[in-house]
């Protein structure tokens, strides 16, 4: 089976039935695989490290595909469960729930207090981290990015050489400045900015030819 996990990109959302046409779907149709889609939307990339870890214990996949989401997302929890937050967010840190309302401090802070230099760093420890954990569990896997992390390769190269000489290139597909993003330029677009069929088939193609 393979397994996949990311953002709203992952998920499939704004595609009218994304069961069927994300990009994840039609990669493992292409495959001719069972899936386990985890994307998630407003996910961060504590979310997809824990999840891929939870995966391999749970369904021991043969393929796992991640497609990391935007450094600045980062995981909290409280007593009423783990939430991503990122500079600048609104109310989806609590929803139409009025008693988590609290939870826009945290937002707040970050937003005028957050180091980008450090987050970025945390974001490429968790790559290393992830790739070395699936490559000792024998499990073949897959990254890319979504958005965000590919335009922040020359800013942060000075500082970051040493980490990025221990990301394996060759399983991380458009590193460095490539991603998501950049495939589906020119493509139709939701209102909210995601791909619809023809992006996810481009995505779809585009993991499948590294397989290959």
């Amino acid at each position: 089976m393979i397994y996949t996990v990311g953002d709203s990109f992952t998920y499939g959302q704004e595609l009218p039935n994304p069961q069927e046409q994300a990009w994840p779907v039609l990669l493992a149709n292409k495959l001719n695989k069972n899936l386990v889609n985890e994307g998630r939307g407003g996910a961060g990339n504590d979310f997809i490290v824990k999840k891929t870890i939870q995966a391999v214990s749970k369904y021991k996949p043969e393929l796992v595909v991640i497609a990391w989401t935007s450094f600045g997302r980062k995981e909290f929890a409280d007593e009423h469960g783990p939430y991503t937050v990122c500079p600048g967010s609104g109310k989806s840190v609590f929803g139409s729930d009025p008693k988590l309302s609290y939870r826009i401090d945290l937002v707040k802070y970050i937003t005028l207090y957050n180091n980008e230099l450090y987050e970025y760093r945390c974001w490429l420890r968790q790559v290393i981290l992830l790739q070395s954990f699936l490559q000792n569990h024998k499990i073949d896997y897959i990254m890319c990015n979504v958005f965000d992390n590919q335009n922040r390769f020359e800013e942060f190269c000075k500082d970051n050489q040493g980490y990025y000489e221990l990301i394996d290139k060759d399983r991380f597909i458009g590193w460095p400045t490539e991603g998501i993003v950049q495939w589906v330029y020119g493509t139709p677009h939701g209102p909210g900015g995601h791909p619809l069929e023809q992006g996810h088939q481009i995505i779809a193609n585009k993991i499948l030819e590294r397989l290959q």
